[in-house]
């Protein structure tokens, strides 16, 4: 009698079989690589589940040096108003900020106003809401100043303002009544 191939195979399988252990392997531990690819990919998650709100965010201010030596000023939220006499600072413009509560001002004289006709220190953009400076038209011993009221308390919403550019030292702002004129814009 012949052996075909087929049944010398089943039968040297079945004879392989018969010498295997069926009882189960002890646990393994996951290799290390699967171990770091698992806690980068945690982080990952985590690092996108955080940055997605922050994109959607829009900064309270933004300072722009453009090519030209301008300053391109953005506000968003009339909040860190000395972080953004830094920022100003660092893009070549001497800067005061102050963000005063709705129906106050700032107690004047606060030094010696440069008269605005004989420099124009804020120019609106027409290509993107802000404004721009130019570091040119305030002097060495000047300072821009900008004093922005809140309204209604709302961080996010100006209710107007004053720009002046002063001469030698500025006095800090001591807040006071605001006197309006007309109607009240609150």
């Amino acid at each position: 009698m012949t052996v075909s191939f087929r049944d010398k195979l089943l039968e040297e399988l079945r004879a392989e079989a018969a010498t295997v252990s069926w009882e189960p392997l002890p646990a393994r531990r996951p290799a290390r690589h699967l171990v770091t690819a698992a806690g980068l990919g945690a982080a990952v998650v985590a690092a996108v589940a955080v940055a997605i709100p922050l994109m959607w965010d829009a900064p309270a201010f933004a300072v722009v040096k453009n090519s030209d030596g301008t300053v391109t000023v953005r506000i968003n939220e009339f909040v860190r108003p000395k972080e953004l006499e830094k920022r100003l600072r660092e893009a070549g413009v001497r800067a005061v900020i102050d963000y005063v509560p709705y129906g106050q001002t700032c107690r004047e004289p606060r030094g010696e106003n440069v008269p605005q006709p004989e420099r124009m220190p804020l120019r609106h953009t027409e290509d993107s809401p802000g404004f721009r400076i130019d570091p040119k038209d305030i002097g060495p011993d000047e300072t821009l100043v900008i004093q922005m009221h809140s309204a209604n308390g709302d961080p996010a919403k100006s209710n107007g303002g004053s720009v002046a550019v002063i001469r030698g030292p500025v006095a800090s702002c001591e807040l006071v009544p605001a006197k309006f004129t007309g109607e009240d814009r609150e």
